[in-house]
């Protein structure tokens, strides 16, 4: 009986530290299209390049996005700072002229390793 208890103390403990971490899946890649990059590309003046998409996939609440150059990453929609995990941002991105869209940016994107060389 004590080897039960002790199991189901382990895993309660595992799973209240689980609950805990729920800014880990934020920010991890995500991959975008050629294609689509090239149609923000279009949309925008500079280099620095961002773009998103609302429904991707390969992310937890469905947003990718590539921030000012960065590299691409999972994310969330928001409306306000409050809404994103500690240590980033809610950044806007204008999809077209009448269509804005919010989503959380870290503080430190990552970084596009296929534009540094």
């Amino acid at each position: 009986m004590t080897r039960i208890s002790l199991l189901g103390l382990v895993l309660a403990t595992f799973a209240l530290a689980s609950a805990c971490d729920d800014e880990e899946p934020f920010f991890h890649s995500c991959p975008l299209s050629q294609t689509l990059i090239n149609a923000c590309a279009e949309q925008q003046e500079n280099a620095d390049i961002t773009c998103a998409v609302r429904e991707h996939p390969m992310c937890d609440e469905s947003v990718c996005a590539k921030y000012r150059g960065s590299a691409s990453f999972c994310t969330r929609s928001c409306t306000t700072d409050a809404d994103c995990p500690t240590e980033s941002t809610c950044q806007d991105y204008l999809v077209f002229e009448d269509d804005q869209f919010r989503f959380c940016v870290p503080n430190e994107p990552p970084v596009d390793t296929d534009m540094v060389k």
